[in-house]
């Protein structure tokens, strides 16, 4: 299976970010990147690309596997730094927003998932 060319997943990610932070969520587009590739990864692993709830469970495992934590905004911190107990796993409201962003983007370049996910064993 492959995925959407790097060149149009790159872009989705900066652009995804960007509308994040114009609805007051904080994150970087290397944090998009993330949610899209274990995305991705959960489909090559046969999760159907159009059972959102079933691929929001497989990044958010996948998050937990990988200890990604999110902290809070950098503008909250004190001059020590951060403040450990700030710091929790990624919320699932996260996931599901970077998700749907993307399905907004895919539909702007007229791509489908399940174009892509159709050569996957299942």
């Amino acid at each position: 299976m492959s995925r959407p060319s790097e060149a149009l997943m790159n872009e989705a990610g900066e652009w995804i970010a960007e509308q994040l932070s114009e609805e007051g969520l904080m994150v970087t587009s290397g944090f998009v990147d993330l949610v899209l590739d274990m995305e991705w990864t959960s489909i090559e692993e046969g999760v159907d690309p159009d059972a959102r709830s079933l691929v929001v469970d497989s990044v958010m495992q996948k998050m937990t596997e990988e200890n990604v934590q999110v902290g809070p905004p950098p503008e909250t911190l004190s001059t020590d730094g951060i403040d450990t107990s700030q710091i929790r796993p990624v919320p699932r409201q996260f996931v599901e927003q970077v998700l749907s962003w993307e399905d907004d983007f895919l539909g702007f370049a007229a791509v489908r998932r399940s174009d892509y996910a159709s050569d996957v064993p299942g």
